[in-house]
């Protein structure tokens, strides 16, 4: 049986938005990759399911490679080292980015809300050989 659950349809599928919460928990301060993990995790967008730490860090590696974030090995206190992003200035600027982005795609699902809206109301009939 099919669980709407574990379809796209519930939402839960959010890892594209992982990068751009990643950078504004960068940009507020540079953090270890535990502390940006505990931030997103305390974040609305994923109180229901939190993101995949393996994840996080993988995202966090490609995004030192390309630039967007710097990370340097913090080896004050107790423990073993750890390794502390924060974000460049090439970093803000795909925040930037995301942000206008985001905005659009804000736009456009607004419309898309309200066409699926209508078309929920306008009652059309079930397709032939449906149960309902």
């Amino acid at each position: 049986m099919f669980e709407l659950e574990d379809c796209p349809c519930s939402g839960k599928n959010l890892a594209r938005f992982v990068q751009p919460a990643i950078l504004a928990v960068l940009a507020r301060e540079s953090l270890h990759g535990y502390l940006i993990m505990e931030r997103l995790t305390n974040e609305r967008m994923f109180r229901d399911q939190p993101p995949d730490p393996a994840g996080v860090y993988r995202i966090l590696k490609g995004m030192e490679h390309e630039g967007i974030v710097s990370g340097s090995w913090d080896l004050q206190g107790s423990g073993p080292a750890r390794r502390r992003y924060a974000i460049t200035d090439k970093g803000r600027a795909c925040l930037r980015k995301w942000f206008a982005t985001m905005t659009a795609y804000q736009a456009s699902i607004a419309a898309l809300l309200s066409f699926l809206r209508d078309s929920l109301e306008a009652g059309a009939p079930a397709p032939a050989g449906s149960d309902s």
